[in-house]
């Protein structure tokens, strides 16, 4: 029978491996995929480039519900740094997988539930979803992917669900801390 592995080498193991299982999610410092898409206000941006030199929150939702649990993260994100203009944010709704016919009609009913100054914070997106779910683990559609990107577009904080205030306090502290990076 061959000798066991000393348990230090068994622990380093198991550790590497846990390590790298989760290494291909999106995972600090990673640069997420490009995300093509179209603004409330009607502009054409890819993203994170559009937020290029500026600290983003982007919230993903990939489905109705995923989409209405982004308005809290916007919305608090955008009363402590929406002045600040080394901060941006955006809110992607992921439309690839509804019917084409149907699109045009989420965007539009959209349109409408969104006030007029924050149009140019919101984007459908009709491709980039797989990559996105994939980069995100993304298991659940009817919770947000929120995410913090550097001045370079690479992220720093992520988190998948509901709005809550500690998680909050959490990507306050980490926005506040990337803007004070030069």
């Amino acid at each position: 029978m061959p000798d066991e592995a000393p348990p230090r080498r068994r622990l380093l193991l198991v550790l590497t491996v846990g390590a790298l299982s989760v290494a291909h999610a999106a995972a600090p410092g990673s640069e997420p995929p490009k995300l093509h898409g179209q603004t409330l206000d009607g502009h054409s941006i890819v993203l994170p480039d559009a937020a290029a030199g500026k600290v983003t929150l982007l919230v993903i939702g990939a489905s109705r519900k995923g989409g209405d649990q982004a308005g809290p993260w916007r919305d608090r994100f955008a009363a402590d740094f929406g002045s600040n203009p080394a901060a941006s944010y955006y809110v992607a709704a992921l439309l690839q997988s509804a019917p084409a016919l149907v699109r045009g009609m989420i965007r539009s009913s959209m349109r409408g539930g969104t006030p007029v100054d924050k149009r140019p914070h919101v984007l459908t997106a009709s491709s980039d979803e797989a990559a996105w779910k994939s980069y995100l683990e993304l298991k659940d559609d009817s919770l947000p992917g929120v995410l913090l990107l550097d001045r370079a577009g690479r992220l720093l904080w992520v988190y998948i669900g509901v709005f809550e205030a500690v998680r909050y306090q959490t990507l306050q502290a980490a926005t506040s801390e990337a803007l004070a990076r030069r």
